[in-house]
C-alpha cells in the first residue's frame, strides 16, 4: 500500500472507541479495519494530530466499529479462514506464466524477462494460494 505508519496517537483514536470485553481478535480486526483509511492519507504518521486530522480518524474509528459489528453480526460464532489471496493480486502476466509453467524456472523467466528467483517467486506464491484453496475444501476442515 504505502511506507507510511499510523502513529500511536492516531491508533489511539480507535482504542478510545473500543468497547470493553472486546476480544484480541475483534481488536485485530477493528485495527485491520482502520489502518489502511489512515494509511491512505497523506496526513498518516503524525505523533500529535492537529484538530481537523483527529476529527476524520475519530470518523474512521466509527466506520471501522461499524464495519466490526457488521462482521460480527453476520459471521459471529463461525470460524472463517481468510486466504492471502496471493492469486487475485497477480497480473495478467503472471496468471500467464502461472498456467505455463512445467517445471522449468529458468526458461519460463527467461521467456518473460524476469529473473529466475523472480519466477519462482510468483510460481510458488500461486501454487501455495492453489494449494491452501484445495484444503479447505477437505471434509472435516470446515
Amino acid at each position: 500500500m504505502t511506507d507510511r505508519h499510523v502513529s500511536a496517537a492516531e491508533l489511539a483514536v480507535l482504542e478510545a472507541l473500543l468497547p470493553p470485553g472486546l476480544t484480541p481478535d475483534m481488536r485485530d480486526v477493528a485495527q485491520c479495519l482502520f489502518e489502511p483509511l489512515v494509511m491512505a492519507d497523506e496526513r498518516c504518521g503524525q505523533a500529535a494530530p492537529d484538530q481537523p486530522w483527529l476529527a476524520q480518524l475519530f470518523a474512521w474509528a466509527q466506520q471501522a466499529l461499524m464495519q466490526l459489528q457488521y462482521l460480527t453480526t453476520q459471521k459471529g460464532g463461525v470460524a472463517i479462514y481468510l486466504a492471502k489471496g496471493i492469486a487475485v493480486h497477480l497480473s495478467a502476466r503472471d496468471r500467464k506464466m502461472c498456467s505455463e509453467f512445467r517445471g522449468e524456472y529458468k526458461l519460463l523467466g527467461r521467456k518473460y524477462g524476469i529473473t529466475e528467483m523472480r519466477c519462482r517467486q510468483i510460481v510458488d506464491a500461486w501454487q501455495r494460494a492453489v494449494y491452501l484453496e484445495r484444503q479447505q475444501g477437505l471434509p472435516g476442515l470446515d
